[in-house]
């Protein structure tokens, strides 16, 4: 039996984006696409997303409502972090996509990160040879990049994509000031002369950071 293999790929469709609901979200001031949690094909084949979003809970609302395509949806949230619950017919890059994990016995690994430039990073998992096959058959029109490509590693969490783009732009920079060097190098006072904010803001965006990748990491 072959390894089992995982490969990390960044997927861009293009400005026309992977779906119109889901373009709609990126050109939205408003709202940001965070990650992917589950999708599923229903046997009439629409298809289910569970998006992690952040930003402002109405205004994601009026975005779905805007769609013919999508069916139904259901959007809750605390403050600005936002669980959405979508309904969708798929176009057919959505459904090509789909169909490739299933055709080629592929597991893809949750959750989907999403990408400020409208693409998503995916792991799959399966043999090299089937997962190099798949990539050949993803359609013309998205660009497809192979990041990564090495052992499967089943406790390998990717907390890093559960954060949002500003959040993990202020952690690389936390890091790369020395805010978690011990003794401590850097202070909210620096992170925030480096990226132009508030230093309140900062001290904001890391605690909530602490907060959720503390959350993951110890048992419940």
């Amino acid at each position: 039996m072959a390894d089992m293999r995982s490969a990390e790929l960044s997927l861009r469709p293009g400005r026309e984006g992977f779906h119109p609901a889901d373009r709609a979200l990126l050109d939205a001031d408003e709202v940001e696409r965070v990650a992917i949690h589950h999708i599923n094909q229903l046997d009439d084949g629409t298809i289910v997303f569970l998006y992690q979003l952040h930003g402002d809970l109405e205004r994601a609302r009026e975005i779905m409502d805007g769609h013919k395509d999508v069916l139904s949806h259901s959007i809750s949230g605390d403050g600005q972090d936002l669980v959405a619950y979508i309904h969708f017919r798929p176009n057919e890059t959505v459904d090509t996509l789909f169909r490739l994990p299933q055709e080629y016995s592929l597991v893809v690994d949750t959750p989907i990160e999403c990408l400020a430039d409208g693409g998503i990073r995916v792991r799959s998992l399966g043999d090299q040879e089937t997962i190099t096959k798949s990539i050949g058959l993803i359609p013309e029109n998205i660009d497809v990049e192979l990041e990564s490509m090495g052992e499967y590693h089943p406790d390998d969490r990717q907390l890093f994509s559960m954060l949002t783009d500003r959040q993990r732009e202020i952690l690389v920079t936390a890091i790369d000031a020395g805010y978690y060097d011990v003794p401590r190098g850097a202070t909210y006072e620096d992170i925030a002369a480096e990226m132009d904010l508030a230093p309140v803001t900062v001290g904001e965006h890391l605690r909530k950071i602490e907060s959720r990748v503390l959350k993951e990491i110890v048992p419940g």
